[in-house]
C-alpha cells in the first residue's frame, strides 16, 4: 500500500526551509528592519524533540520483556505526542499545523487506537489545508482518514476513498491517483473482494511506470493464486516478466523476488514437481545473486520491508515521483523462500534430506528473529509493527511444522514429537490466523491416525475438515479421499458410503487445476473393486507413466507395487516388485521399502529364485523393526 509518509516528508522539508530562511535574514546587519513573523517557530524545537522521543520508543519495541518496559515505551509515545500538541495550540502556519496535525494523528491511530480524538483534530486539519490549496498534505490526512475509518466502516471507509480519487484525477495529480488505487486494492484485498482487486487493478496496467505496471501484474497474479487459479496466474507473471525486460531504470529487487515467489508456488497449486523445481531453482538464484549484488540494491533493503517505486518525469512534475509501499523483510523472505523450497522438496528429494535442512534452517531464522535485537541499530518499528512482526514468524513456524510433519510421514516416520510440536505452537499465534491452521491440523492429525491404524479418529477428524472448508478447496479434496480409502478398508467398511463420497468428488476432481490431485484420484479409484482386471492393468500402466512425467517418486513406488500385485505375468510381476523396491529405498521411504520389500520376496520364491528370496527377507526383518518403531509411536496430545 502506499504511504503517505513521503509527502509529509517533503512539507518538512519545506519548513526547514522556511526556518533557515528566518535565521538567515535575522543575521544580516545591513538593510531595513525584518518585521517578527506573525507565526510562532516553536516547531523548530518541537519536531526533533517529538522525532527523539518517538526513535527511543521504536528502538524499543523488539526488547519488551516486561510490563515495565511497556510503560516506559508508551511514556516516550506519549511526550512525543504531547510535543506535537504544544505545537498545535500555538498560532502556527498552515501548512506547519497541517503537518503536526498529520502526525500527531498518525501517532494517536498508529499507537493508541484513540480515533475519536484523532478523527477531530484530523477534520480539522483538512479543511485547513483545502483552504490554504495544501493538496498533498489534505491527500495524506485524507489517506489516514480512509485508513482509520476502514477500521470500523469498510463501506464507509470505500465510500471516502472513491471520492478522494476522482478529486484527485480531476486535479491531475498522478502520485495521488495511484495511492489511492492502491489504498483501494489493500482495502479490498482485506477483505477478500477479490473481482473489486482486479477491477481496481486494470487501469494500472497500462501505467507509463514500468514499476508500477509490475507490481500492478504481480499483485494480480497474488489475487489468482488466492482463487486456486494457477494458469491466470501464470498469464500476470508473464506480462510482469514483459516490464522486467523493459526496464531502463535500474531494477527494483524487492519485485523479482516478489515474482520469482509467485511463479514457484503456481507451479506447486498445478502439482509439476519438476516445473517447481526448475522454479526453485530461479528463487535461490535469485537470492544468491541479491546477497553477492554489488550495486548496494539488497544491502538497502529497509528493515521494515518498505521500498520505493516511481512515476517517471512527466506525470507529476519534473521529476521522478516517489511512492512507498510495504512488503517482507530480508529476514521474512528468507523465512518463506526456505518453506517453499521444502514443499517442492518433499516430493522429489527424500534421499538427501533436502527438505528437512530448508524447513531447519526456516526454524533457525525464526528464533533469531523472535529472539530480537539488543543491537543499537535495531529497527525503528511501532509496539503494533513489532507485535505483527511477531505474530509472522510465529504462523510461519506453524506452517513450517506442518509440513515438516508431511515431509516425515511421506518418508515413514510416523513418530508424533512433530505433531506435538505444531500443536503446542499454534496456541500462540494470534486470533486471525488460528482459523486457517485449524483445519491444518485436523488434516495432519487424521493423517497420522489413519497411519497408526486408529481409524474412527481419522474419520472424525476428516469430517470435520469436509464441515468446515469449501468443497472445492484442496484440503477438502484430500480429507473426502481419505475417507473414501477407509471406506475401502476392511475395519470400516462401506462401500454405499464411500460411493456417494465418490460422486461428490468427482466434479470437484475434474475441475480442480492440480495435477497431483487428479493422480491421487485415479489411483483410487484403480484399486476401489469397481473394475475389471484387464481394466486395472491398462490403468496401472497409465498411471505409472504419469506418476514419472509428475516426476513423484513416491507415486511411482506405489503405482509399481500396485502392478506388481495385479500384473498377470509372473516375469512382470518379479520386475516391477523389485522396481517398487529399489524406489522406495533410493527414496529412503523406509515404509514402502518394507511393503515392497516383502511383496518383493514373494515374488522371487514364486519364480523359484529361493536365495534371492532370502536375502530378502533378510533385509525386510530389519526393516520390520523400523517401521513396527514408526507405526506404533504415541498419539500425540
Amino acid at each position: 500500500m502506499a504511504d503517505p509518509q513521503a509527502d509529509t516528508q517533503q512539507c518538512r522539508q519545506v519548513q526547514d526551509q522556511y526556518a533557515y530562511t528566518l535565521e538567515s535574514q535575522a543575521s544580516q546587519p545591513n538593510g531595513p528592519p525584518i518585521p517578527t513573523p506573525a507565526y510562532s517557530t516553536i516547531h523548530l524545537v518541537m519536531f526533533p524533540a517529538a522525532q527523539e522521543y518517538f526513535d527511543k520508543a521504536h528502538r524499543r519495541s523488539t526488547k519488551l520483556k516486561s510490563m515495565e518496559d511497556v510503560m516506559t515505551y508508551y511514556k516516550l509515545i506519549a511526550t512525543g505526542a504531547r510535543c506535537l500538541e504544544a505545537v498545535l495550540k500555538e498560532r502556527i502556519q498552515p501548512y506547519v499545523e497541517c503537518i503536526a496535525a498529520l502526525w500527531y494523528c498518525e501517532a494517536l491511530f498508529v499507537e493508541t487506537k484513540e480515533f475519536d480524538e484523532a478523527e477531530e483534530v484530523l477534520n480539522k486539519a483538512i479543511a485547513l489545508a483545502a483552504r490554504n490549496n495544501l493538496h498533498d498534505l489534505k491527500f495524506s490526512m485524507l489517506h489516514l482518514s480512509i485508513r482509520m475509518l476502514a477500521t470500523k466502516n469498510l463501506k464507509a471507509a470505500q465510500k471516502l476513498l472513491k471520492s478522494c480519487l476522482r478529486e484527485a484525477d480531476s486535479m491531475q495529480i498522478a502520485s495521488w491517483s495511484y495511492n489511492f488505487q492502491y489504498l483501494s486494492v489493500s482495502l479490498h484485498f482485506a477483505a477478500h473482494e477479490y473481482t473489486s482487486v482486479t477491477a481496481t487493478l486494470r487501469p494500472l496496467y497500462s501505467c507509463s511506470s514500468n514499476e508500477i505496471r509490475y507490481l500492478s501484474f504481480l499483485t494480480s497474479a497474488l489475487v489468482a493464486l488466492r482463487q486456486n487459479n494457477p494458469s491466470q496466474a501464470a498469464d500476470s507473471l508473464s506480462r510482469a516478466v514483459q516490464c522486467e525486460t523493459d526496464y531502463s531504470r535500474q531494477y527494483i529487487p524487492q519485485l523479482v523476488v516478489m515474482r520469482v515467489i509467485l511463479e514457484t508456488l503456481s507451479t506447486i497449486l498445478l502439482g509439476d514437481v519438476a516445473k517447481s523445481e526448475a522454479k526453485l531453482k530461479a528463487v535461490h538464484e535469485c537470492l544468491d545473486g541479491q546477497v553477492q549484488d554489488q550495486s548496494g540494491r539488497w544491502t538497502a533493503w529497509n528493515d521494515d520491508g518498505t521500498f520505493f517505486l516511481f512515476l517517471p518525469p512527466g506525470t507529476d512534475g519534473n521529476s521522478y515521483i516517489p511512492l512507498k509501499f510495504k512488503w517482507w523483510s530480508q529476514s521474512e523472505v528468507y523465512v518463506m523462500s526456505y518453506l517453499i523450497s521444502g514443499i517442492v522438496s518433499v516430493h522429489s528429494s527424500w534421499d538427501k534430506r533436502k527438505s528437512s535442512k530448508y524447513f531447519s534452517e526456516g526454524l533457525r531464522v525464526i528464533a533469531t528473529e523472535i529472539a530480537g535485537d539488543d543491537s543499537p541499530e535495531a529497527p525503528l518499528m511501532t509496539i503494533t509493527q513489532a507485535a505483527d512482526r511477531v505474530d509472522f514468524y510465529v504462523t510461519a513456524k506453524c506452517y513450517i511444522l506442518f509440513y515438516t510433519c508431511l515431509e516425515r510421514f511421506v518418508r515413514g516416520d510416523w513418530s508424533s514429537e512433530g505433531l506435538q510440536a505444531l500443536v503446542e505452537t499454534v496456541k500462540s499465534v494470534p486470533p486471525k490466523s488460528v482459523t486457517t491452521l485449524y483445519p491444518l491440523i485436523l488434516y495432519i492429525s487424521g493423517l497420522f491416525f489413519q497411519a497408526t491404524g486408529k481409524l474412527q479418529s481419522a474419520s472424525e477428524a476428516y469430517e470435520l475438515i469436509r464441515r468446515t472448508e469449501p468443497q472445492n478447496s484442496e484440503l477438502s479434496i484430500m480429507a473426502t479421499l481419505s475417507m473414501i480409502m477407509i471406506y475401502h478398508g476392511d475395519v470400516m467398511r462401506n462401500y454405499e458410503q464411500a460411493s456417494i463420497l465418490g460422486s461428490q468428488l468427482r466434479p470437484v476432481i475434474t475441475n480442480s487445476p492440480n495435477n497431483a490431485i487428479k493422480f491421487a484420484w485415479a489411483l483410487a479409484k484403480a484399486v476401489d473393486g469397481s473394475q475389471s482386471g484387464i481394466d486395472i492393468q491398462n490403468n496401472i500402466s497409465v498411471l505409472l507413466t504419469a506418476a514419472r512425467d509428475l516426476a513423484n517418486s513416491q507415486f511411482t513406488t506405489i503405482i509399481m507395487h500396485l502392478g506388481a500385485s495385479i500384473f498377470s505375468e509372473q516375469e512382470k510381476k518379479e520386475s516391477t516388485a523389485m522396481g517398487a523396491f529399489l524406489s522406495a529405498k533410493r527414496t529412503r521411504d523406509v515404509l514402502w521399502c518394507w511393503v515392497s520389500g516383502t511383496l518383493a520376496a514373494d515374488m522371487l520364491r514364486l519364480s523359484g529364485k529361493d536365495l534371492m528370496a532370502e536375502k530378502q527377507d533378510s533385509v525386510n526383518k530389519q526393516l520390520y523393526s523400523l517401521v513396527d518403531s514408526l507405526l506404533n509411536s504415541p498419539p500425540p496430545l
